[in-house]
């Protein structure tokens, strides 16, 4: 029973993460689903139906915050190679910048909350939380292509 309970505080404990992250994006001025965008850009250009999927939101969300998001001069839209008739999202350097501030002050806050753990222990947890998440991932059914119902959510 008391494997049960650890293993709820540990879901509890990631939905709470998530919310944590999604509040942080949410007060930066360009909010959660242009700040997804540029998190998913950084790693790489993305198609908008792919970051669609990725951050669970309907396509005009990517749609406007894109737009948002070249008009301010961080991203630009590319022709995908794989589809003439689409784009990819790629970072600008203004962009690269702006990600890399918010995951900086991001991280800031919970550093000041990791203060008291060691180095070792914040890599094992960061390795085994990447564990974890890689597995569950693998439990779920693949992302739909343009938005739709959140797994974790309650219908």
């Amino acid at each position: 029973m008391e494997r049960n309970r650890s293993i709820w505080r540990i879901v509890r404990g990631l939905h709470r993460a998530a919310q944590i992250q999604r509040r942080a994006a949410g007060a930066d001025p360009f909010g959660p689903v242009s700040i997804g965008v540029l998190n998913h850009a950084a790693a790489a250009p993305v198609r908008p139906t792919a970051a669609a999927a990725e951050l669970d939101v309907p396509p005009q969300s990517i749609t406007r915050a894109v737009t948002e998001l070249v008009t301010a001069g961080l991203v630009r839209r590319e022709g995908d190679a794989a589809d003439g008739r689409s784009y990819v999202i790629a970072l600008t350097a203004d962009g690269q910048a702006a990600i890399t501030r918010f995951r900086t002050d991001l991280a800031s806050r919970f550093a000041e909350h990791l203060a008291d753990w060691t180095d070792a222990e914040i890599t094992t947890f960061a390795d085994r939380l990447e564990t974890l998440v890689e597995r569950l991932a693998g439990d779920l059914p693949a992302p739909p292509t343009a938005g739709g119902r959140n797994p974790w959510r309650p219908t």
